[in-house]
């Protein structure tokens, strides 16, 4: 068996499969954006952060849970601006959908080469390629919206990919990119300095990729968001009426929470090291056995692994979103350097331990991945429903430059207008409102998200709105098919 793969071009096996990859990826986004099961808060608030500045108002943003106008007080992303030239093309949220499963199926070429590389073996190149690919961690964050984390993992798996290979120039290119991409990714750049620093022996490159990189971090944080926020101050250090912040328990501010971080380390260890949290370190590794934690490059991710797990918010620390798929990269370097170290020359253990990988990420991809080949969804759940089609009718009902209050579920397709809220928010003022009756997960295997998830409300208090919104002589029904409705305002308050 051995001797066929080695006649075959494995370089060319590893290409093709990235791009069947991105093909699939592309497509369960795109199906599950037309069957009504993306949200306003993501997808939407990015499409219309990029359909507002293509239209003349920079990162304007309505929608966003953090009460921010400007969506740069919110995260800032100015890697954004990548897709204005595309929607000045033809403005849809699909090329965020697309690019974002073309950069994260890419960074397996990263992975592969890099395996190629150090094990000098092609066909263990292939399955550690094939392990990342299968990965549920990377997989969940594709197909949970659009979120610029996600599009970082190809310019994270780059920079370090080419500061291995001592290619400086375009390692600082890749480094840019990923700290542009949002604004806690900055730390990351930060320990690459510091890994040049320590382990390259590369004292001075080290010493000027931290320094810049923790400068940014810090006048972004302290200067920049506050320039673009509503308040004043980082949104998520102080969060909002409808969306707290995820960090309140450590503190009021940046300063606050960091010192408080380091003279409560008991705290902090009592929160890190119980339950839930373990259980997501744990799955982090078992992919690759655990052999990520005895190399040096898995050290890079913890100050980002450290704010997803002092976050109160559990879905940071969960496989089911998109917040871990940058550590993945990481992951699978570390332990392509542990592989190398502790079986190279070894055929049956480098071939032994290379089942087990495969073994393991088939398992843990089949309990956790939301991709129809996983237990958690069928091929059908992404496929959209003739209720779901009929959406480009409803589409066509609303004019273009109204303001509307929409649910949560619905959101995305509408997204392309100045003024979008989530309902129920602005039901008030605005002057339509979009509501679904329809349970787009009606049928459906997943078990990790719900219609009560898709309203992002209390159903009782859905339902009364519904009510009270049929009996307001301030609106009028414009479209009721027994599941979609529509209401104008006909009487401004």
């Amino acid at each position: 068996m051995l001797k066929i793969i080695k006649k075959i071009n494995l370089d060319f096996c590893a290409v093709a499969l990235v791009v069947f990859f991105v093909i699939i990826f592309s497509g369960l986004s795109f199906g599950r954006h037309d069957a009504l099961k993306s949200y306003l808060n993501d997808l939407g608030t990015y499409d219309q952060v990029i359909w507002n500045t293509v239209h003349g108002n920079f990162f304007d943003n309505s929608s966003n849970m953090l009460d921010q106008r400007n969506y740069l007080g919110a995260h800032f992303s100015p890697i954004l601006l990548f897709f204005v030239p595309f929607y000045a093309v033809f403005a849809t949220p699909k090329w965020l959908l697309f690019f974002q499963a073309a950069a994260a199926g890419a960074s397996g070429l990263f992975i592969y080469f890099f395996a190629k590389e150090k094990l000098k073996k092609n066909f263990l190149a292939i399955i550690f390629l094939l392990a990342f690919l299968l990965n549920p961690f990377l997989q969940n964050g594709i197909l949970y919206d659009f979120h610029e984390v996600v599009l970082a993992v190809f310019f994270a798996s780059g920079a370090f990919y080419f500061l291995e290979k001592e290619k400086w120039k375009t390692f600082l290119s890749f480094s840019f990119l990923l700290v542009i991409s949002q604004e806690h990714l900055a730390l990351l750049v930060f320990m690459l300095g510091i890994y040049l620093m320590f382990i390259k022996k590369k004292r001075w490159l080290g010493f000027w990729v931290s320094a810049c990189s923790g400068a940014y971090f810090v006048g972004v944080i302290l200067i920049a968001m506050p320039f673009f926020s509503s308040t004043g101050v980082a949104a998520l250090v102080s969060g909002s009426m409808l969306y707290p912040s995820r960090y309140s328990w450590l503190g009021g501010n940046f300063f606050e929470i960091a010192k408080n971080i380091f003279i409560y380390p008991d705290k902090i260890a009592g929160v890190l090291f119980v339950g839930d949290r373990v259980r997501y370190m744990v799955f982090l590794i078992t992919p690759v056995l655990s052999l990520a934690i005895y190399s040096w490059p898995i050290v890079l991710i913890l100050p980002l692994l450290l704010i997803n797990l002092l976050s109160s918010y559990s879905m940071t620390y969960s496989v089911y979103f998109y917040y871990s798929a940058i550590f993945i990269p990481f992951v699978f370097f570390s332990a392509i350097i542990t592989f190398k170290r502790f079986f190279s020359g070894d055929v049956f253990l480098e071939r032994m331990f290379a089942i087990f990988i495969l073994i393991f990420s088939f398992g843990v991809f089949y309990l956790s991945s939301v991709s129809p080949l996983g237990r958690n969804s069928y091929w059908e759940d992404f496929v959209p429903s003739g209720h779901a089609e009929k959406i480009v009718e409803i589409e066509k009902i609303v004019p273009a430059d109204a303001s509307i209050s929409v649910q949560h579920n619905l959101g995305p397709h509408f997204s392309e207008r100045r003024e979008i809220y989530r309902f129920p928010l602005k039901k008030d003022t605005a002057d339509w409102i979009i509501l679904d009756r329809f349970d787009p997960y009606t049928g459906s295997s997943s078990r990790i998200f719900d219609f009560d998830y898709a309203l992002q409300m209390d159903f009782g208090t859905w339902k009364n709105d519904i009510e009270t919104l049929e009996n307001d002589p301030a609106f009028k029904k414009i479209f009721d098919d027994g599941e979609y409705l529509v209401f104008k305002r006909i009487k401004k308050i």
